[in-house]
């Protein structure tokens, strides 16, 4: 009677400790996740100039005259003079806060700023001139729920807005869908 009596004890055991385990290791395990990042709303209207940068997240890019425009997401534009086409030289960046998509026609750009759409007057490259603001003219990214399915950290609405969704590598997401 003994011995089945402390074998079932045993087994009892093994699994209680398996099973603490294992949630203590889910719930401090790293797992890749969606993390939002937000917009101060303070900081779109910075609409600027300066000097040339490495891009960091390129995107669309658009060849007009003698100047080739390259995104860099969430960032700006980035200017290339493009006068000798054997020997392309970045000459500037264009800073468009959360600007993800543009397109160049005549002497201006228009871009999106979040959610707004922006004309910038070119015709000195080195001096533009945000010339018109749409407000609200594109629906912002998700603003609850990253695009793809998983893990991923709330959003807290008192941080800003969300303008985008990076995936990394986080310690407890909170979040599921």
């Amino acid at each position: 009677m003994k011995q089945p009596t402390l074998i079932a004890v045993g087994i009892g055991l093994c699994l209680c400790l398996c099973r603490c385990y294992r949630n203590n290791d889910g719930r401090n395990a790293e797992k890749m996740a969606y993390v939002p990042v937000y917009m101060a709303v303070s900081d779109k209207t910075d609409i600027s100039i300066s000097t040339v940068r490495p891009t960091e997240r390129s995107g669309k890019i658009y060849a007009f005259g003698n100047y080739i425009y390259q995104n860099d997401l969430n960032k700006g534009i980035h200017i290339i003079d493009n006068s000798d086409p054997q020997h392309p030289q970045k000459i500037a960046f264009l800073n468009i806060p959360y600007n993800t998509e543009f397109a160049v026609k005549g002497n201006y750009i228009y871009a999106n700023n979040g959610s707004d759409l922006v004309v910038v007057d070119i015709r000195d490259i080195m001096k533009p001139v945000v010339v018109k603001r749409m407000a609200d003219a594109f629906p912002y990214v998700n603003q609850d729920v990253p695009p793809q399915a998983g893990y991923f950290v709330c959003p807290d609405p008192g941080k800003g807005i969300v303008v985008d969704w990076v995936l990394q590598n986080v310690k407890s997401p909170n979040c599921k869908h």
